[in-house]
């Protein structure tokens, strides 16, 4: 039995009659307990799923979804869901739609959205938590190559700079450090967001609020007046979006801001199919970085095996799962006189990727499998980021 499972029991037998309604001490007690243990696991998200029998609280540390105790009494449901759409400002009686809000739990903003299953409603929560270490470039996981090659780009006058990679693949922790590097009192930085994950002292961040108008291509219209230097744009998540982004770097501005794509060039890709003139961004695109997080190995208890690669073994220290915490591999496409020209002209993926290839990009598969053989990571977990298939034959 872990903390949680006991302190849940203790709960229970304490307060066995006092679970009914959402502001019941009881529920109160419940919910605090089960934010701070997700806090106290460093968890960046918090699952809260009723099922036919019981209902079940799963936590996503360093990207891997656990269930680390046991499941909730299913007669919890109902006070403990109600009890937590209060604090986010969520309209209770509405049970049947999804929704989303937000809560304020003491250094640790929480980002709530619900959702309407068979006959009950789960919760989905996005912790972000201030106290916890803010980055600088040093600590992202760039090797020295790739770290110049970002620097270089970073440091340009004007242009644009993407982002790319799923969910939960570290590309807001990168562009914070970034702004960070770049936050010096010469230079006027603006972000637009949805949502601020981190407040950064020294630049103006804007929440986009798509109720009141506030959406990405109406907010970084009203940004290019501000007189800025540096502009962040959380996503381009739309054509209308990135072609403003495209025109702002083309008027002097460095810009920011991450897109979906599963790798470098297929992100540039992806920017001419959103309807970008090839012109527009062969003239302004510095570079592109594609980026996954995968579990670093722990420390304490790793083990080298056969070809002078680590295994997981496990300990106290790690929860018995071989890892602690978690690094970033990279992919950086930096866009030189050639591959401008290479814009202007192809439609085919392909050949970009494979004049990319040949020009010495360094794939994400390559910067992984130096990660493995540093010992910072195992075949397995990177197998399991970036899909079955990867480094065929290598055990």
């Amino acid at each position: 039995m872990n903390d949680f499972d006991e302190q849940l029991r203790k709960l229970i037998q304490k307060e066995r009659h006092n679970f009914a309604g959402s502001s019941s001490r009881a529920i109160v007690e419940l919910v605090n307990l089960i934010f701070d243990f997700a806090i106290k696991m460093r968890a960046s998200d918090l699952h809260i799923e009723p099922f036919e029998k019981s209902l079940r609280v799963r936590y996503r540390i360093d990207g891997h979804l656990q269930e680390l105790h046991q499941p909730l009494p299913l007669n919890l449901a109902e006070p403990l869901t109600s009890r937590i759409k209060i604090l986010a400002r969520m309209d209770t009686t509405a049970a049947f739609l999804p929704l989303d809000g937000a809560i304020k739990y003491g250094n640790v903003e929480m980002r709530v959205a619900s959702m309407p299953s068979f006959g009950a409603e789960s919760l989905t929560i996005r912790i972000l938590d201030s106290s916890l270490e803010l980055h600088n470039l040093k600590d992202l996981g760039f090797t020295t190559v790739n770290e110049e090659l970002f620097r270089q780009m970073i440091n340009s006058a004007a242009g644009m700079i993407i982002l790319t990679g799923p969910m939960n693949s570290g590309k807001s922790t990168t562009l914070y450090a970034t702004l960070r590097e770049l936050n010096k009192p010469s230079r006027s930085i603006m972000t637009l967001e949805d949502p601020i994950e981190q407040h950064v002292e020294g630049i103006s961040q804007i929440q986009v609020n798509e109720k009141t108008g506030l959406t990405f291509a109406a907010g970084l219209r009203a940004m290019l007046r501000m007189d800025c230097n540096v502009l962040m744009v959380g996503e381009a998540r739309d054509a209308e979006t990135s072609k403003i982004a495209v025109r702002a770097a083309l008027t002097g501005h460095l810009i920011f801001t991450t897109l979906h794509a599963n790798d470098s060039c297929s992100a540039l890709f992806r920017m001419l199919e959103m309807g970008v003139e090839p012109y527009l961004l062969a003239a302004t695109l510095n570079g592109v970085v594609a980026q996954r997080l995968v579990r670093r190995l722990c420390p304490k208890c790793k083990k080298i095996c056969a070809g002078e690669t680590f295994k997981a073994v496990g300990c106290e220290d790690c929860r018995c799962t071989g890892y602690s915490g978690r690094i970033a591999i990279h992919e950086i496409l930096r866009v030189d006189k050639d591959l401008r020209n290479l814009i202007l002209t192809s439609r085919d993926l392909d050949e970009i990727k494979n004049f990319a290839l040949e020009s010495g990009l360094k794939t994400l598969e390559d910067d992984a499998l130096a990660k493995v053989r540093a010992g910072l990571t195992t075949l397995e977990e990177i197998r399991r980021v970036l899909g079955s298939d990867f480094i065929k034959g290598i055990s």
